[in-house]
């Protein structure tokens, strides 16, 4: 163990069903070097912020006037008193351990920034199917911070932890142009290019709790698919080929919907993704938590919403129009 001081940041919207838990388990750490948690909060109005401030020392409530996650996160780094950065989502509980050991793979690797696995638990039937797909390799492809079962370097992580002078070195997270929600990939992808390295550990344990709609879970992705065109148009490139899965789905669907003469060619791609989505629901039900409807159902919603954001993220991109770097409704 180092013996840095640690900070942890932990932006907020709007988190009264969660906060109370998470704070709980973040002041449960058995790390002795954490000297604060700061809930850095961008304007709630359900309670939030009343419940930050009543639990005191070491928990503190700073503003983040720009609302936006990535925003919070540049108002922590500019506040925290730690030289080393663990940042938290209100979402997630977190193992007694969690800071312990994001500061010790640190160490031991001498990563620029380390996490653990993005590991979901639904608390409804929707929702279990949810944290069952998005936990295979056939929801969300190969993003190893979903499921990987051993330590490795990646391109991204769940959350992060960093020393941080890391952070200052990199300008922070992008709060102006990207698309809200991309700001986690990006920023891992810029400490790449700079010659960091992203590593992952499974030893580095937390549980979130994942969308429990289609609507909510349809909007997610959708988002995300913008979010990775964003990237696409700040940089030229993407962090990963992973996107280009389902927006080749939606691409080639569109194009056989246009140009096929006949029913079953016109059909072909949302048939054949159908089959190989039922087949992979089955697989991924051997929870009996997890009805394979349910389960078939959210890698649907999934591929297409990812894949129609990210063209609709392009078409911005054509347009020149710009991205909303903060959620509709909290301009």
């Amino acid at each position: 163990m180092t013996g840095l001081p640690v900070s942890i940041i932990l932006p907020t919207l709007n988190e009264r069903r969660f906060l109370r838990d998470c704070l709980d388990s973040l002041l449960a750490q058995d790390c002795p070097d954490i000297i604060e948690i700061i809930v850095v909060d961008g304007g709630s109005s359900d309670g939030t912020r009343d419940i930050a401030t009543a639990v005191g020392p070491p928990v503190r409530l700073v503003d983040n006037p720009n609302v936006t996650a990535a925003a919070a996160m540049n108002v922590g780094v500019a506040e925290a008193k730690g030289e080393i950065v663990c940042r938290a989502d209100a979402h997630t509980l977190y193992a007694t351990d969690y800071v312990s050991r994001c500061v010790a793979v640190l160490e031991e690797t001498g990563a620029s920034n380390v996490g653990g696995v993005m590991r979901p638990v639904g608390t409804t039937s929707f929702g279990r199917a949810v944290a069952a797909v998005t936990s295979s390799p056939l929801g969300v492809g190969p993003g190893k911070f979903h499921y990987a079962s051993e330590r490795l370097e990646v391109d991204t992580v769940y959350l992060g932890c960093w020393r941080r002078e890391t952070l200052v070195a990199l300008g922070g997270y992008d709060e102006t142009r990207l698309q809200w929600a991309a700001e986690d990939q990006e920023l891992n992808f810029r400490l790449r290019r700079s010659g960091g390295r992203v590593v992952l550990d499974p030893s580095i344990r937390s549980v979130y709790f994942p969308r429990d709609t289609p609507r909510s879970l349809w909007r997610q992705y959708f988002n995300y698919g913008v979010a990775k065109a964003s990237t696409l148009a700040k940089h030229g490139t993407l962090p990963t080929l992973r996107p280009l899965a389902p927006a080749a789905l939606v691409a080639g669907s569109a194009v056989l919907a246009v140009t096929g003469r006949r029913r079953a060619v016109r059909a072909l791609l949302p048939a054949l993704h159908f089959a190989v989505a039922a087949a992979g629901a089955a697989r991924v039900s051997d929870d009996p938590g997890v009805a394979p409807h349910r389960a078939l159902g959210v890698i649907e919603v999934c591929h297409w919403s990812y894949g129609l954001g990210f063209w609709a993220g392009v078409w911005r991109i054509v347009r020149r129009r710009p991205f909303d770097t903060r959620p509709r409704g909290h301009r």
